[in-house]
């Protein structure tokens, strides 16, 4: 048996994830905010006021990387850092009134952008490749 790089499951991961990532951007770009940007929004609508830290372990990403994706998503007046009362080290993120007007219309399009990738598969199979994926994380880990 040898190796094969196309049915392999890295090698579909790797091209499922550009094409999404590619055509997310351009759902988005009229937002003038890219995917990981929203993803930041996302994690915020769901719970305000988290710190750089748990930003950056949320998205897997290294604190440098966060630093500079809330950099440009603050220079967009989306959100607001301050330091966290009681650790000067800490930094919280806020979103603006701006990136709080903005969530439904930005909900909206993510989900039409989601089912348009889920086209053809059942809510079981859905939920499944949800499943599998979150157990295949977790096996990397």
């Amino acid at each position: 048996m040898t190796y094969a790089l196309r049915s392999g499951p890295g090698f579909q991961l790797l091209r499922t994830t550009a094409l999404f990532k590619h055509g997310f951007a351009k759902e988005l770009a009229p937002f003038g905010i890219t995917p990981v940007q929203f993803a930041v929004l996302g994690l915020l609508w769901e719970n305000d006021g988290l710190s750089q830290h748990e930003i950056a372990s949320r998205l897997g990403k290294d604190r440098p990387n966060v630093t500079r994706i809330l950099e440009k998503i603050e220079a967009k007046s989306l959100i607001i850092r301050k330091q966290a009362p009681g650790d000067r080290r800490a930094i919280q993120v806020f979103l603006s009134q701006q990136a709080i007007t903005m969530r439904p219309e930005l909900e909206a399009l993510a989900m039409n952008f989601r089912n348009r990738a889920y086209q053809g598969l059942s809510k079981i199979e859905q939920t499944q490749l949800i499943d599998l994926l979150s157990r295949i994380m977790d096996n990397l880990k």
